[in-house]
């Protein structure tokens, strides 16, 4: 077989001269035949020796038979060494037998042609992983400088076909080797790239040379789409155990930062990691097919959602146990805010048209730790916030901007400005309800003699402070102190009618009020209103229903903390307020 392969690559070297030489041998048949008239030409040894070898491989059922193929390739070998040029043409041309019916060729030819298309192919280098590109690129060359040498000769002979077939055959048959050897998500990319839009462009298969044969309508197009499979159900494989992989490392890495207050890296790094990790390798893939790239993310989800169950799990934890502190660091709760905020954000841009990837329970997830996160928050706040405005309420000078100081000690560092104005317009709304709690369990006779005549006054500056304050911490932030702006306006309300007028404009204009609807009830009832005088305010405002009896909670709270009614009941008959 070695004499085979070099009588065709002698051959094949000489396309041009190859040609002429079939037209020579072409017409000296002709002739001979008219001669010898009806006779039937003598057979060449070649030819003899070629039938014996084809008759013995149909015997055999296809099975090479040694003895027969031993004197096939010595004869090859004996004629290579003692014939000129002419006759190796000649007989090369007794080799190739093209069939002139239907232009197929003979199992002889086929096996010739497969085992020169073998000796040009390039061996896969022994760190394949690390010179895939490289490889390719060679396998490349090598086919499309073969395919594009051999087509002249090959047209002549009606053999292109068979060419065609032996290469595209022999490729993906060495790419299959390729994909078992290749270990990464990259490299199994790299080689769907190569056979989906390099091996069909104008850099192979639809080279301008072979546009007259048009090879891409004559390969076996099942092949393609059976290795396109196969190598798309490893790549899922493979992105399935290197993001799981590094979705584990992330989370180590994370436990290890938590005490990690001042870099600004750990702050941002978990979210940045997570997020780079799941759209790495769908980002590569949407470069050769969108498909593709949809069936990656929705493996990347999948793992993402069992990875932020552990995460939850574990950050409900740490974050329990360090709202219990006395004095517990805002940076972990805004840390996880932020991260969860920016998963939840690429998610749902990223998500559309992936199918089977948990979606829902994913965002469910993430809003589920948020709650958390932002309840734990607002448990340390309020705590802060009962122990200095109750203190500030009974102690005999005005110090206000002390808790001022203290808020903006806690959140005066600079984190993601919308997860900020978040818990900002949370933390505004929980201390603005907690002022008016311990503002109506205060007696405004104690007040007047604390703080200032004009108690009214005094709430208005505290209001005004607070959102300066909130306001510079996270700008744009919800006004949550209009009802505090209003109490002034209500203690001085001289009639009914007033106070009717000015109770209408705080249930329309201050959300405080409509988070808490007994506050309203129980800042009348401070006024000094008595209970009825209290019914009927609340019963012409829009929406509420006659009340009876009781007004509020408040009320008895207010009847047991003030012992100074500044109003009785029967001097508002007689006013009318």
């Amino acid at each position: 077989m070695q004499a085979e392969h070099e009588l065709i690559v002698s051959t094949f070297n000489r396309p041009s001269k190859m040609k002429d030489i079939f037209k020579s041998v072409a017409k000296r048949a002709d002739s001979k035949m008219w001669k010898l008239g009806r006779r039937k030409p003598r057979r060449t040894d070649s030819k003899r020796l070629l039938m014996e070898n084809n008759n013995n491989n149909d015997r055999h059922d296809g099975h090479d038979n040694p003895m027969a193929q031993n004197n096939f390739n010595t004869h090859v070998e004996q004629r290579l060494h003692t014939v000129d040029d002419e006759i190796k043409y000649e007989e090369l041309a007794e080799l190739l037998q093209v069939s002139p019916e239907d232009g197929s060729c003979s199992v002889s030819s086929v096996h010739l042609i497969q085992r020169s298309v073998s000796q040009h192919f390039p061996e896969p280098p022994a760190d394949l992983d690390q010179n895939l590109q490289q490889h390719l690129f060679e396998v490349q060359e090598a086919v499309c400088n073969e395919l594009v040498r051999l087509r002249p000769l090959f047209e002549t002979m009606g053999l292109m076909d068979c060419l065609f077939d032996c290469y595209h055959r022999h490729t993906f048959h060495h790419l299959s080797d390729l994909l078992q050897k290749v270990h990464s998500s990259q490299n199994c990319l790299v080689l769907m790239k190569w056979v989906l839009q390099t091996y069909p462009s104008a850099e192979l298969l639809a080279h301008p040379d072979l546009q007259r044969t048009d090879p891409i309508k004559k390969v076996d197009s099942l092949l393609n789409q059976e290795w396109v499979q196969r190598a798309r159900d490893k790549l899922l494989d493979n992105v399935k155990n290197e993001v799981r992989a590094l979705l584990e490392k992330i989370l180590q890495i994370e436990k290890k930062n938590q005490e990690d207050f001042d870099c600004e890296e750990a702050f941002v790094g978990f979210y940045v990691d997570t997020i780079q990790c799941i759209e790495a390798v769908p980002k590569e893939a949407q470069k050769i097919s969108r498909v593709l790239s949809l069936d990656v993310r929705a493996v990347c989800f999948r793992e993402l959602l069992t990875f932020l169950e552990r995460y939850s799990a574990e950050q409900a934890e740490i974050l329990g146990k360090k709202a219990k502190l006395d004095k517990p660091e805002m940076i972990p709760f805004f840390k996880t805010l932020t991260a969860c905020s920016k998963i939840k954000l690429h998610v749902q841009a990223t998500a559309k048209d992936v199918k089977g990837c948990h979606i829902e329970e994913i965002m469910e997830t993430l809003e589920n730790m948020e709650d958390l996160t932002l309840t734990l928050l607002k448990q340390i706040v309020a705590d802060m916030a009962e122990r200095n405005l109750k203190r500030y309420f009974k102690t005999e000078n005005k110090h206000f901007f002390v808790f001022i100081v203290l808020i903006e000690t806690y959140f005066s560092k600079d984190f993601c400005q919308d997860v900020k104005k978040r818990v900002m317009n949370e933390v505004y709304k929980l201390i603005s309800h907690i002022y008016l709690k311990h503002l109506v369990r205060s007696s405004q006779s104690k007040l007047t003699k604390r703080w200032s005549p004009d108690v009214g006054q005094a709430v208005t500056e505290d209001a005004e402070l607070l959102h300066s304050t909130i306001s510079n911490l996270a700008p744009g932030v919800q006004q949550w102190n209009l009802m505090l702006l209003k109490i002034k306006e209500l203690l001085d309300c001289q009639s009914v009618v007033a106070v009717q007028l000015t109770a209408a404009s705080m249930q329309k204009e201050c959300p405080t009020w409509r988070e808490d609807q007994d506050l309203l009830p129980a800042l009348l009832r401070w006024k000094g209103l008595s209970g009825r005088r209290v019914e009927e305010v609340m019963n012409i405002l829009p929406g509420q229903k006659p009340r009876s009896g009781s007004v509020s909670c408040f009320s008895w709270l207010f009847c047991w903390v003030s012992r100074e009614p500044t109003v009785t009941s029967r001097e508002e008959d007689a006013s009318d307020c």
